[in-house]
């Protein structure tokens, strides 16, 4: 179980991700599972638990008492997607079916947002204008898969690792995990 929000230093925090299906996401494969409401918790602390198994970049998971009583399932076809706030808490079941589970997440983030860590990370712009260059330009690739494109990814996900490690070790001080009512 994790919040988006614990890979993101933003300021303020308004990041939405749209989970893309390019596989069905069934309750058997492993779609993502939520509690609904607890966007409203805001950040709670999390902690690193390395486990070979999960594909979380440190295996981060919530280190808060929260109620998952009541949850749901966001199974979606190939082709559909899921919205969800970067507080929402949620996970994702082992994959029990016959197929592959794969989908793409995009993080959606309006162009006053800052990451508050002093690694610099990179956004592509996908509307309007940015009139805060509050990050890196991610430029549209020009060859699928070329040299300059691979070497442009590469350092793009050594910074936004960096600036993970970084945020993770700044929460786990920080984030309040004092008891809350059940919503």
């Amino acid at each position: 179980w994790h919040q988006d929000a614990t890979y993101f230093a933003l300021d303020p925090i308004c990041h939405v991700t749209a989970w893309v299906a390019l596989t069905d996401a069934s309750v058997e494969a492993g779609c993502m599972e939520v509690v609904p409401g607890s966007h409203r918790l805001g950040q709670l602390r999390h902690a690193d638990m390395q486990d070979p198994n999960n594909l979380l970049s440190r295996g981060q998971t919530i280190a808060a008492d929260v109620d998952r009583r009541r949850t749901d399932f966001m199974a979606v076809k190939a082709g559909q997607f899921s919205l969800h706030h970067t507080h929402l808490v949620h996970n994702s079941r082992p994959n029990q079916s016959n197929d592959r589970r794969i989908g793409l997440g995009i993080s959606y983030i309006p162009t006053y947002a800052r990451c508050t860590a002093s690694t610099r990370v990179s956004a592509m712009l996908v509307r309007g204008t940015d009139k805060y260059g509050n990050f890196d330009n991610e430029h549209r690739p020009l060859v699928e898969a070329g040299p300059e494109e691979r070497a442009f990814h590469a350092d793009a996900v050594t910074r936004f690792r960096a600036m993970n490690t970084e945020l993770n070790a700044e929460l786990s001080g920080k984030a309040n995990d004092q008891p809350r009512k059940a919503i």
